[in-house]
């Protein structure tokens, strides 16, 4: 059984929220479904209008993939991204005003005791299992590079000045390269969605403490976002929560 919530808040300090986000399926107890959260960026509300299509984009092929029963998940997902880019590049090309705009995306397709998570950008997806809290996603930004090359740490990274410079997104070349990952979920798991406005905002060590201190997504959810505000809420935050619970 899957328990599934998902809220996007505009933050402390941003007067747009260019985050956007989807959950669909998981029906009648069904395990099966997906969820999808982009981060846009660029200027004249181009961010907000990249996220939303990349959303609209993705979620059109993961629906046609739901109804199918389609198992070829992995390369479905990387398509559907695919798809996206185009959409935002092309739209991007067209209008003047939305030159330059792109998204970061986190798509999870859940099925059968895996997740598959496909990642552009900087949203991340975790998994929670009993008292530990593990990053699936790497992030694609210079801070990130930073923290492989051992030059800063991750700590060191959250609050460094170049935090926000992304090194690939959706829509802002003709081609964008997907991450997949898989994770074999247990009952009991947590897996987290997010946008940066939380991982900047929260430490791993927080997120993990306050996932623990809840029983359902949606009081996960909302608990998450308020400290995300109490530290300073700089960005918007956009939170997902996937409990994988073991039936009674």
């Amino acid at each position: 059984m899957v328990e599934v919530f998902g809220l996007s808040d505009v933050g402390c300090i941003r007067e747009l929220n260019e985050d956007c986000y989807c959950i669909c399926g998981f029906g009648d107890n069904s395990e099966r479904g997906f969820c999808i959260l982009a981060d846009g960026m660029g200027g004249h509300n181009a961010g907000e209008v990249a996220s939303q299509n990349a959303v609209k984009f993705i979620a059109d092929e993961m629906n046609r993939l739901l109804e199918s029963g389609d198992r070829e998940i992995p390369g479905k997902l990387s398509a559907a991204v695919s798809a996206a880019n185009t959409g935002v590049y092309t739209m991007a090309s067209e209008n003047p005003i939305h030159r330059g705009m792109g998204t970061t995306v986190v798509a999870a397709f859940i099925d059968d005791g895996t997740a598959y998570v496909a990642n552009v950008g900087d949203s991340r997806a975790y998994a929670v299992r009993n008292d530990e809290i593990v990053q699936i996603t790497t992030d694609h930004s210079v801070v990130s590079e930073l923290v492989m090359r051992g030059t800063i740490t991750k700590e060191e990274a959250r609050l460094h000045p170049q935090k926000n410079i992304i090194t690939r997104a959706v829509g802002t070349d003709k081609s964008v390269k997907t991450d997949i990952f898989e994770y074999n979920y247990s009952p009991g798991d947590v897996m987290i969605i997010c946008s940066d406005g939380l991982s900047t905002m929260l430490g791993d060590d927080e997120i993990l403490k306050i996932i623990k201190s809840k029983k359902t997504s949606e009081d996960t959810v909302n608990s998450l976002i308020a400290a995300a505000k109490d530290n300073g809420g700089l960005d918007n935050i956009t939170v997902i929560c996937i409990r994988f619970i073991q039936e009674v």
